[in-house]
C-alpha cells in the first residue's frame, strides 16, 4: 500500500511539473499578457526567431556614437546587429502584436470610439486565416545609432516589386521557395515583410508532420573602417560585415490550441 502511495505522489509530482513548466501562452488568455510576456512571444518562442551579429571593438572604433553601445572592461564596446524574424501568419504572433499595441497604446483609457475603431482593426488581422500566405515579419536593430540608419536606409530603400536576391523558406523536403512579395514600410518602423506562397503544386509547403522549416536572407554590411585603421585602436574599425540570416522554426514546438499554427 505505501509502496502504491508513493507511486501516485511521485505521478503527482510530475503532473505538477508538467504544469509549472507551461509556458504562459499556455496557461493564459492572450488579452492577459503584460508587456513583458508580449516582447518574448515576439523575439524569443517558438514563432520568433532572434539572430544577432556581434563583436567587440575597443570604444575609439565608434567616434560619434559614445554610449550607444554597452561599454564593458577595458574601453570595449560589443557592436551588435538584431534581426527578430516572426510567423506572422501563426496566431499567437498576431494576439502578442495586437495586446503590445493594446498596451503601448493604452486601451484602457481609450474612449468608447477609439476602442471601437481599435476592436474592429483587431479583430480583422486575427479574423484573416492566411490560407494562401506565410508571412514572415522581420524586426532589425542595433545598439549603434549609426547602424541602425545604415540599416534602414538599405531595407527602405529597396522596391516594393523587388524580391530581395537569394531570400527563401526552405521547408523539410529542402525546397527553395522565393517570396512572392517584399513590403519594407517607409515609415519609422525597422522591419519588413516577406510573403511566401503556402501550396505549392496544390500541397502545402509546410505541413503540420514537418519538423522544422527555415528563412534565409542576406542581410548589409554596416559601419565604415576609418583612414588608417587597425584592429588594436588608433581610429579603429568599426564595422559588421554583410552575411546570412538562417532562421529557423520548430514545427512540433509551433503547437496552438492542439495543432500547429504556423
Amino acid at each position: 500500500m505505501r509502496r502504491y502511495v508513493f507511486g501516485m505522489l511521485a505521478v503527482l509530482g510530475l503532473v505538477a511539473l508538467a504544469v509549472q513548466a507551461e509556458d504562459f501562452w499556455v496557461k493564459k488568455d492572450w488579452k492577459q499578457w503584460n508587456k513583458d510576456q508580449c516582447t518574448k512571444l515576439l523575439q524569443d518562442s517558438p514563432w520568433a526567431f532572434k539572430f544577432a551579429v556581434s563583436q567587440v571593438q575597443l570604444s575609439s572604433a565608434l567616434p560619434g556614437d559614445s554610449g550607444l553601445a554597452s561599454e564593458g572592461a577595458g574601453g570595449e564596446n560589443k557592436l551588435e546587429v538584431d534581426y527578430f524574424v516572426q510567423d506572422r501568419s501563426s496566431v499567437p504572433i498576431r494576439e502578442a502584436y495586437i495586446r503590445e499595441l493594446e498596451i503601448n497604446n493604452k486601451y484602457d483609457k481609450m474612449d468608447d470610439a477609439r476602442k471601437k475603431s481599435f476592436d474592429q482593426q483587431a479583430q480583422a488581422l486575427l479574423d484573416r486565416t492566411f490560407d494562401d500566405v506565410i508571412l514572415i515579419h522581420v524586426e532589425y536593430g542595433s545598439n549603434v545609432q549609426r547602424f541602425e540608419r545604415q540599416l534602414a536606409d538599405y531595407w527602405k530603400t529597396l522596391p516594393e516589386n523587388t524580391i530581395p536576391t537569394d531570400t527563401f523558406l526552405i521547408n523539410q523536403k529542402g525546397d527553395h521557395i522565393a517570396p512572392i512579395r517584399f513590403v519594407s514600410q517607409k515609415n519609422a518602423d525597422y522591419s519588413f515583410d516577406l510573403y511566401f506562397p503556402r501550396l505549392k503544386s496544390g500541397e502545402p509547403i509546410v505541413q503540420d508532420g514537418d519538423k522544422s522549416f527555415s528563412i534565409e536572407f542576406p542581410y548589409p554590411a554596416v559601419g565604415e573602417q576609418t583612414s588608417g585603421a587597425n584592429a588594436s585602436g588608433g581610429g579603429g574599425i568599426a564595422t559588421l560585415g554583410k552575411g546570412r540570416v538562417l532562421a529557423e522554426f520548430k514545427v512540433e514546438k509551433m503547437v496552438w490550441k492542439g495543432k500547429p499554427s504556423t
